[in-house]
């Protein structure tokens, strides 16, 4: 038996690379909850820009690339990620998008393959991935699919972006003081 098939609810015919994208999906995630957003987003021109798409009320939170075009916001989805937003837009269009310029609510759509196409004519997919992520992407514009997100309004609370900001803290606390003298 390989690892793959130790993975409880984890169908056995999944493979490796699947597993690698969940937990990278999962890791930008948890940079955006534990307030690193600032970091992911550093260089957009360069890495490209990420945001997370959240369902409220269901326990989907995805990290796409993104960028803003005649004022709507696309993400960037991997085929792979589709079937799993899907089921969530038939449910309902309402999302929260954590950007780098503040959370809002809104609705989301796929774009229809004419659109897509329209609109991938004059955007570069560097837009997307930046500069060098666009060399290290293997994703083609024939693999992605287009969302596109309408902004409605913004959102306070906390339990966005940063909502789980305070393990710097404690992990500063308990590196200072967990130390063993000699």
């Amino acid at each position: 038996m390989n690892f793959i098939e130790h993975i409880p609810g984890r169908d056995k015919s999944a493979g490796k690379e699947e597993i690698g994208r969940s937990l990278l999906q999962k890791a930008k995630v948890f940079c955006w909850e534990s307030g690193l957003a600032p970091v992911i987003n550093g260089l957009p021109s360069v890495f490209g820009q990420q945001a997370v798409l959240y369902f409220p009320g269901r326990s989907g939170k995805y990290a796409f690339h993104c960028c803003e075009h005649n004022g709507m916001i696309l993400l960037a989805v991997p085929e792979n990620d589709l079937k799993d937003l899907s089921q969530y837009l038939l449910q309902s269009p309402g999302v929260e998008i954590w950007l780098k310029s503040g959370t809002y609510a809104g609705t989301a759509r796929l774009l229809s393959a004419e659109e897509q196409s329209e609109i991938m004519e004059t955007i570069a997919l560097s837009r997307f991935f930046g500069e060098a992520g666009a060399g290290f992407s293997k994703s083609e514009p024939q693999d992605l699919r287009l969302l596109e997100v309408t902004r409605s309004a913004p959102c306070t609370g906390n339990s966005g972006p940063g909502s789980k900001a305070w393990i710097w803290p404690i992990a500063c606390i308990l590196l200072l003081f967990g130390r063993k003298k000699k």
